[in-house]
């Protein structure tokens, strides 16, 4: 189900820059043979997620119901309340960290580099009294502090800081 809803938003996609796309094009579009997207495009109109209509003897106009964008609203739904589940369960890990460093005496936390979720990091050392400092990611490593490398810094420079005590702040994800 979830490879045909992709392919469906791949359709919406194209139809919406192309509206009179054809079969072809909807198929290049979705990385797949003329005769795939025909089976799929039947499949689709049987499901009632695409309205076939004729512009003349040759050609065909593809549309997408509202049953169709019904399923995709569904699916982003889908997706976006998965996304702020992983979202809270890293605020969570990055809390219990900081708070952990917190009972282990340590004053800040260190950020190397950047990452997205520095306002994650933000929030969780204003709960727990902890000062955030920023840091380039050729500095050293503070003995001191909590150190955390941001996930958007070069690999070698991750792999550095980790093996000198620093925590990848990608290794807080859970599986």
């Amino acid at each position: 189900m979830n490879k045909d809803l992709t392919i469906l938003q791949d359709i919406a996609d194209t139809l919406e820059d192309q509206p009179m796309a054809s079969q072809r094009v909807l198929a290049e579009k979705a990385g797949m043979s003329i005769g795939l997207m025909n089976a799929v495009l039947k499949r689709f109109v049987e499901r009632g997620w695409i309205m076939l209509s004729n512009v003349n003897l040759k050609k065909l106009s593809y549309a997408i119901t509202p049953a169709g964008i019904a399923e995709l609203t569904k699916r982003s739904r889908t997706f976006a309340r998965r996304t702020f589940e992983i979202a809270n369960d890293f605020n969570t890990s990055v809390c219990a960290l900081v708070e952990n460093a917190k009972a282990q005496g340590k004053k800040s936390v260190i950020l190397y580099g950047k990452s997205y979720i520095k306002f994650l990091l933000e929030y969780a050392c204003q709960t727990y009294g902890l000062k955030l400092k920023e840091k380039k990611v050729t500095d050293q490593p503070a003995s001191d502090a909590l150190c955390l490398v941001g996930e958007l810094n070069e690999e070698d420079d991750i792999k550095r800081l980790v093996n000198s005590g620093c925590i990848n702040l990608m290794d807080l994800l859970k599986e």
